[in-house]
């Protein structure tokens, strides 16, 4: 039921008290099937946060059994694939990280700027573009991350740039991870079949007027 004080008067969205006999019927059928459907859901939510952390620790029981299996000291850091014997049925586990930089990202800018003014001298206007867009913010003044990254692919044999990319890679850490995954069945009724996936989003859960119909019932 909705919140009521000590004198049983309901209160309204902004805490005053209105006497129970004052409250349309309409407003009480909408507030008790409100409440109801919330209660489920709430109940649903705890049940699948339930279900996960068990589905995650079985997955990195088996994983770790493996390792062990055979000797190996592995951290599972990466994406993973389990299939089933007859592979027909997958589960992906993803890691998302979501990485940053400390401080001494403002040594590495000082030390490629060093590098273009005693190296490049404006004879590469191209590469001295690129590193300029790399260290470039947007409006919420957030670093271009993909962009610094790819400095790191550039070939340049220079001890200088050697030395920043050195200290791109120390001032890098992770800002957060994020386990993800998924579950998938293989289309066994017609010929090379595709995989489906096996939703757990409440919204992509299709329901059938027939469904919605015989819950009314």
């Amino acid at each position: 039921m909705a919140q009521k004080d000590k004198q049983g008067n309901w209160l309204d969205s902004k805490g005053r008290p209105v006497p129970e006999e004052y409250i349309r019927p309409e407003d009480k059928k909408r507030d008790k099937l409100v409440e109801s459907i919330i209660k489920k859901v709430q109940k649903l939510s705890d049940r699948l946060a339930s279900e996960k952390a068990d589905i995650v620790g079985s997955i990195e029981k088996y994983l770790k059994e493996l390792a062990k299996d055979n000797k190996v000291r592995e951290g599972w850091k990466g994406n993973i694939l389990l299939y089933n014997f007859s592979q027909n049925l997958c589960i992906e586990r993803r890691i998302d990280e979501t990485i940053s930089f400390d401080e001494r990202l403002q040594m590495v800018k000082t030390t490629i700027d060093k590098w273009i003014n005693d190296k490049l001298k404006d004879t590469d206007p191209t590469l001295s573009k690129v590193i300029a867009q790399a260290f470039s913010v947007d409006k919420q003044g957030r670093i271009n991350t993909a962009m610094l990254l790819k400095l790191k692919r550039i070939d340049i044999q220079d001890h200088e740039w050697k030395k920043a990319m050195q200290l791109l890679d120390d001032s890098i850490f992770v800002k957060s991870s994020k386990m993800a995954l998924r579950f998938r069945s293989k289309n066994t009724d017609v010929p090379e079949g595709g995989w489906n996936e096996i939703s757990l989003n409440f919204n992509d859960i299709q329901v059938d007027a027939k469904e919605a119909k015989n819950a009314e019932q």
